[in-house]
């Protein structure tokens, strides 16, 4: 049966948080979920690490035009 968050909109994110939900993630045993966030990450060609502690770091440029923007 496919989630009902499938369906919220915008439908592309909430299947990437459908997705990332799916994957056992119980404490002290991260392991599939760093892979899954490094591939994500690598998979749109962007900027992936993962720390010495575990945290998965995705850095993706400004658009052209707001490089400077400030928050």
């Amino acid at each position: 049966m496919e989630s009902p968050i499938r369906k919220l909109h915008p439908v592309s994110i909430w299947n990437h948080f459908s997705d990332l939900n799916a994957v056992p993630r119980p404490s002290k045993k991260e392991e599939r979920v760093i892979e899954f966030m490094v591939n994500f990450g690598k998979k749109l060609m962007l900027d992936t690490t993962v720390d010495e502690v575990g945290n998965v770091i995705i850095k993706k440029p400004a658009t052209i035009g707001f490089e400077n923007k400030k928050l």
